[in-house]
C-alpha cells in the first residue's frame, strides 16, 4: 500500500511539473548565446512561444570594450524578411548594433498577428526602450508588417518597408501614411543602410 502510495504522489509530482512547464515556455522562449562578432556585438536566439507554436528570431546586442553588454532602454530595430533569404538583415544588424541599437530579425509568413505578437514581446524586453521601436520589413513580409503596424500604432516609432508589395488593406494603410515611412524601392536597395541610419538619426534612435 505504502508503494502504491508513493507511486501515485510520484505521478502527481510529475503532472504537476508538466503543466508547470508549459506554462512557463508558452510566452517566452530559449535563449542561447550563438557567437560572437568582431567583439561588436554579440547575437544570441530570442524566440517565444505563442500557444503551441514558436516564434524563432535572434536579437543582437552591442557589447562595450569589456565584451559584455550593458545596455538598458536601447532604440531597437524589428527586421521581419522573407525566409532563408538573412544576408541583408544580417548586414543591416552589423552596421547598426555597433551604435548602441538593439537588433532583432525574424523571418515573417505572411501572418500579421504573428509579426504584432513579436514586435509587442520585443518592445517588452527590459533592455529595449519602448518608446523607439522600429520595424523593417522586405517585399515579402511587407504586407502583414503593415497591417501589424497598423493595429500596434504608437507602439512602433518608425517604419521601413524594402521594395514593399501590398495590396488590398496593406496598399490603404500605406498610401494613408506613406509620409511617415520610409521606403526604399530596388533604385535605393544598395544605399539601405545608409538611408536607414538617416531615417533613424531624424528620429532620434541614433545620435
Amino acid at each position: 500500500m505504502k508503494k502504491f502510495i508513493a507511486t501515485l504522489a510520484t505521478l502527481i509530482v510529475l503532472a504537476l511539473l508538466g503543466v508547470l512547464g508549459v506554462n512557463l515556455f508558452k510566452n517566452s522562449g530559449p535563449r542561447e548565446k550563438i557567437k560572437a562578432e568582431g567583439g561588436k556585438m554579440i547575437v544570441e536566439e530570442m524566440s517565444y512561444y505563442r500557444g503551441s507554436g514558436k516564434l524563432f528570431g535572434k536579437v543582437y546586442k552591442p557589447v562595450g570594450e569589456d565584451g559584455a553588454f550593458s545596455g538598458t532602454d536601447c532604440p531597437a530595430v524589428v527586421f521581419f524578411h522573407e525566409s532563408l533569404k538573412t544576408n541583408l538583415p544580417e548586414s543591416m544588424m552589423k552596421s547598426l548594433v555597433p551604435e548602441g541599437i538593439i537588433g532583432y530579425t525574424a523571418a515573417s509568413h505572411g501572418k500579421a498577428g504573428d509579426v504584432s505578437f513579436l514586435i509587442k514581446k520585443v518592445r517588452g524586453e527590459d533592455f529595449v526602450s519602448d518608446d523607439l521601436v522600429f520595424v523593417i520589413a522586405d517585399a515579402a513580409s511587407s504586407q502583414a508588417v503593415v497591417e501589424a503596424v497598423s493595429k500596434v500604432g504608437s507602439k512602433v516609432a518608425g517604419l521601413i518597408l524594402i521594395e514593399p508589395q501590398l495590396e488590398g488593406k496593406a496598399a490603404g494603410i500605406y498610401d494613408r501614411y506613406k509620409d511617415e515611412f520610409l521606403t526604399i524601392g530596388a533604385s535605393s536597395k544598395d544605399s539601405a543602410v545608409s538611408l536607414v541610419k538617416d531615417y533613424l538619426e531624424s528620429r532620434g534612435a541614433l545620435k
